[in-house]
């Protein structure tokens, strides 16, 4: 559902930060490793991949949004 109101509002650079997200999709990422080094149980190991997923969405957006909100700026600074 963040994914969608971000989408609509188009202010996905402004609510989150960079640092947070990268955060966020290490410990996702050090999740997915862990189940998959310690032979977890399958729908363990597909809920941690599907973390990373969102994580990399959610990353996708704010630098596509950052980029789009920049563009817009100079635009109305010219």
């Amino acid at each position: 559902s963040q994914i969608y109101i971000a989408c609509q509002n188009g202010r996905v650079d402004q609510a989150l930060s960079l640092g947070f997200l990268l955060c966020w999709i290490a410990g996702d990422l050090t999740n997915f490793v862990g189940c998959y080094l310690t032979n977890q149980l399958p729908i363990q190991i597909v809920t941690a991949i599907f973390y990373v997923n969102m994580d990399i969405i959610m990353i996708s957006q704010f630098v596509y949004y950052k980029l789009k909100n920049q563009k817009m700026t100079k635009r109305k600074i010219f």
